[in-house]
């Protein structure tokens, strides 16, 4: 031992006080903080869009509401027993189906216009010009001269219609 006992005790303490102190004062190293939340998620345009959607059909019925209630009070509020649900049954976008069928033949008769405006990108006769040249280039470097395959083709189908011309007046 020690000569000085209540020295040795106060130390003893500390020394086993010190991990104890040590823990309290530790900060986490988790965080347990919930997690930040998304502001696309915050705002909840989905929501917001079926709520709008929502109260316009409110406001729609209730027009339509009011239209009926205003035509009560007009009659004097007597019993109505005539069938006058014609008067009710018309279309509440009729317009804008009209004015979207509008815009749509605009665009085509815009359309339609463009393309009779259009000039031709392929021009048949230059066609028949470089196929006529090809067939005189073919045939200076063939070795037996043959009629062109085009030549041949149109006098096939001009044997062809006459044979159906001879049949048809035998």
């Amino acid at each position: 031992g020690t000569t000085n006992e209540p020295m040795t005790i106060t130390l003893t303490k500390t020394a086993l006080s010190l991990p104890s102190l040590k823990l309290r004062d530790m900060k986490s190293s988790v965080d347990n903080k919930s997690p930040r939340q998304a502001t696309h998620l915050k705002t909840k345009a989905k929501t917001h869009a079926l709520m709008e959607d929502r109260f316009a059909q409110i406001e729609t019925e209730n027009r339509i509401l009011l239209e009926k209630m205003s035509h009560i009070m007009r009659n004097k509020g007597g019993v109505n027993n005539k069938n006058e649900s014609a008067i009710y049954a018309h279309s509440l976008n009729k317009d804008r189906r009209k004015r979207e069928l509008q815009r749509i033949t605009k665009q085509n008769q815009q359309i339609l216009k463009r393309i009779q405006n259009a000039q031709p990108t392929y021009d048949h006769l230059a066609w028949e010009e470089k196929a006529e040249a090809n067939d005189r280039i073919l045939s200076n470097i063939c070795e037996f001269k043959t009629k062109s395959l085009r030549q041949e083709t149109l006098l096939d189908r001009y044997d062809i219609n006459m044979e159906c011309c001879d049949e048809l007046y035998r």
